[in-house]
């Protein structure tokens, strides 16, 4: 058997992984320069930026259990703190619904809390579309906390209505189901803890992308194949199968390559064009832009792992300092920090130069609190085109149609976050990827195919082995 995935991400290079480790012929196609996806590291000198706020962290034990092994002292076992700076104050992340009403005046006391009786009592209804993420927030927490909140931060986030976005990843992104168990709590009248994200977590000291390089090391080191900096323009088919893939580079060099089984990690529209050029169906995928920033002069910005920023006029949802994850991300007595900056590709705040981006966020960051002009040594970008799928209200009859065309090839399936179309969890592409290997490899599914892994509608950080 020979096999080749499409896109090292966390669910190629994991299947790849798998599939080596068993002795497997297997080869990687990636249109980056360096492995890793969404979850890469990049460095700048003596810094280190991640590519948003990874961690890692699973329920499932094995998959725990491997990479402690693959990254041995490598690994830190780290805590997490974060809160929300809004509205010149900051509050508690995960939602803490008594820290909620004691920063805030009577009055949003007050709206806060008729708002979700009126809510939980049936005596409010949202005018929302059911099924959308406003519509599952009024009733989950009620109108006036929802307009004060979760809104400004999902629209500045997805960049659509929060009407129009689904609530299909709502339960298991936001960490209380409804308000009910956080008020009882708060009034005494319950000793059960509402649920919340892990407290603790394990991230390589260099980055989260060193989980992917000691992988990608590991797999050519059994003899697998990483091809970095070329795409995938062409299949060759013969009766329902896929017999090789035409990969090529900017330059335009071409290269066939033959298997008999494929995985593909990139986004399911943009292979079912490739399968059939007819294809219209086209996904919606929110870009993110990375400004880092080195300071010197300034050893600590906080002691949060991020802040998130939901005002709609501050341009950044996150605030993250790395060295909060690994003390290696910054030289000893200084600092760096990470803004995450929502925007579509190649729009106005993908393509604006660096420095005038700069003077935007520091004019932001002061009216938070942080007045780090004084102390900016160096500033760059980062980017990622694919960052989240966008899960508008009846996307997922798009999504369906995508998957059934690839599904007609009985030796190609498609997986991961781009893949599947999903708003998934590193540690479940993961898991994807394993699951795959071991499909192919005739091992029985146990519990989950690849489509349903980590598919429940409920909280799944609260269940980290970490």
């Amino acid at each position: 058997m020979e096999a080749i995935i499409l896109g090292a991400g966390p669910c190629g290079l994991t299947a790849a992984w798998e599939l080596a480790k068993r002795g497997v012929k297997v080869t990687i196609v990636e249109k980056d320069n360096v492995v890793g996806g969404l979850c890469k590291t990049v460095r700048h000198g003596d810094y280190r930026f991640d590519l948003g706020g990874h961690r890692f962290i699973s329920k499932d034990e094995e998959l725990v259990k491997e990479i402690k092994t693959l990254l041995g002292d490598s690994l830190l076992r780290q805590s997490r703190k974060s809160s929300i700076r809004f509205k010149d104050r900051q509050f508690d992340y995960p939602i803490n619904i008594p820290n909620i009403l004691s920063q805030s005046s009577a009055r949003d006391c007050f709206r806060f809390t008729a708002g979700y009786l009126a809510s939980a009592l049936g005596l409010y209804r949202s005018k929302a579309a059911e099924g959308s993420f406003e519509a599952w927030v009024d009733k989950s927490f009620g109108r006036p906390l929802n307009e004060y909140f979760f809104k400004p931060y999902t629209e500045k986030l997805w960049g659509i209505s929060a009407g129009e976005l689904s609530d299909e990843w709502a339960g298991q992104r936001i960490s209380l189901l409804n308000a009910k168990d956080a008020v009882l709590k708060a009034l005494s009248f319950t000793k059960e803890k509402p649920r919340t994200y892990a407290a603790h977590y394990l991230y390589p000291k260099l980055g989260i992308g060193q989980i992917f390089t000691a992988m990608a090391d590991d797999i050519k080191h059994m003899g697998g194949k990483i091809i970095t900096g070329f795409k995938p323009v062409e299949f060759k088919i013969s009766d329902s199968k896929i017999k090789s893939v035409v990969i090529e580079n900017e330059t335009g060099e071409g290269k066939i390559l033959t298997a008999s089984r494929f995985l593909s990690t990139i986004p399911v529209d943009e292979l079912a064009r490739l399968l059939y050029p007819e294809t219209e169906e086209k996904l919606d995928y929110r870009s993110l832009r990375f400004l880092n920033i080195t300071l010197n002069g300034i050893a600590d910005l906080s002691n949060n792992t991020w802040m998130y920023t939901p005002e709609a006029d501050v341009i950044m949802t996150r605030i993250q300092e790395p060295k909060r994850r690994s003390h290696l991300s910054a030289p000893e007595g200084k600092t760096s920090v990470m803004l995450e900056i929502p925007c579509q590709y190649m729009d106005k705040t993908w393509t604006m130069p660096d420095k005038q981006l700069l003077d935007i966020v520091l004019a932001h960051l002061k009216t938070l609190g942080f007045n780090l002009r004084p102390y900016v040594s160096e500033v760059f970008s980062s980017y990622a085109h694919h960052a989240y799928p966008i899960l508008k209200l009846g996307s997922a009859d798009h999504v369906k149609s995508l998957r059934k065309k690839v599904a007609g090839f009985a030796n190609l399936a498609t997986a991961g976050r781009q893949g599947l179309f999903k708003y998934i969890f590193m540690d479940t592409a993961m898991l994807m990827g394993r699951q795959w290997a071991r499909n192919i490899l005739g091992e029985p599914v146990r519990r989950s195919t690849i489509e349903t892994i980590h598919n429940e509608a409920k909280l799944l950080e609260s269940e980290s082995m970490v």
